[in-house]
This record gives structure tokens, C-alpha cells and sequence, in this order.
């Protein structure tokens, strides 16, 4: 229960929707902040006025955007509600990141970090078990069939 401006939220368990609607919004987040290497130092242009303030906008609504997705659970309620709650939010409420604080940070203690990361760690053990199968069903039919050529009797 987290209380934002005397209006009490409830905040559940993630679920994967929320997982990946949350990822997709943080990963939207376009490639402006540093460059990688020192080539794309060298090949960036530079920004012009409106490009840097659509930037800023887009980085002040992010906190709205991610508190309407952990209060939204459930694939229904975040394909419908989204788009109008976190523009509640930011236009109407116009919480401040200072106010949304609490909120998300309740949210990050909602995510099951521990199932997801040892879900990904045996599906990462089973990928390289299905690998070296394959590696070994390779070697086995290249050596098969390098041993029948060689059984092969020879036409002269």
C-alpha cells in the first residue's frame, strides 16, 4: 500500500505482461544518452533544439508510464487503462518523479527477480545441452560417413 498525494495504491505481484510492457518502455529509450564506441562518437550528429526537448518530454513522462503499468495488473486492465492512466498521471494529477517515487520503488520490490533469473539461467543450461547434442549428432554422422567411404570398395 503506498500512499501518493493522500490516495492510497495498491500495488500486486508483477506479472510477465507487466514484465514486458515494462521492459519495452525501458528499452524504448533511443540510443542518445552516450556512444558506445568512439566510431559512433565521431558519426554522431549533432541534435537540434526540438529533437533535445521531445527527448526531455519523453524521459518526464517515463515515470507516470512505469507506475500506470505496476498498478495495472493483468493483461486486460493494461490493454485497456494504460494509455488513459499514465496520461492521468503526467496531464491531469501531474504527479512529480519526487511523488511517484514510493510507488515505484514498492513496484521493483514487486518483480519475482528470483523465479525469472533461475527460469533463464536452466533454459541458458538446456540451450547448451540441445548444443552440444547437435555438436555430438554432427560428429557422429560426419565420422559415419567418412568410415563408409572408406568401406566403400573403389571403382577402377
Amino acid at each position: 500500500m503506498v500512499l501518493v498525494r493522500g490516495k492510497k495504491f495498491n500495488i500486486r505481484w508483477v506479472k510477465k505482461g507487466q514484465m514486458v510492457k515494462l521492459g519495452r518502455l525501458l528499452l524504448r529509450k533511443p540510443k542518445y544518452d552516450t556512444p558506445v564506441t568512439e566510431q559512433e562518437a565521431k558519426d554522431e550528429t549533432p541534435l537540434d533544439a526540438s529533437e533535445i526537448i521531445t527527448r526531455i518530454k519523453e524521459d518526464a513522462k517515463l515515470s507516470c508510464k512505469a507506475s500506470a503499468i505496476y498498478l495495472l495488473d493483468g493483461f486486460w486492465k493494461l490493454k485497456f487503462n494504460y494509455w488513459w492512466l499514465w496520461r492521468w498521471f503526467y496531464y491531469i494529477k501531474q504527479y512529480s518523479d519526487d511523488e511517484l517515487k514510493d510507488l515505484l520503488m514498492e513496484g521493483k520490490k514487486k518483480v519475482p527477480l528470483k523465479q525469472f533469473l533461475e527460469a533463464t539461467i536452466l533454459l541458458t543450461e538446456a540451450k547448451d545441452t540441445v548444443m552440444m547434442m547437435r555438436t555430438e549428432e554432427a560428429e557422429r554422422i560426419l565420422h559415419e560417413l567418412t568410415t563408409a567411404q572408406r568401406t566403400q570398395p573403389q571403382k577402377e
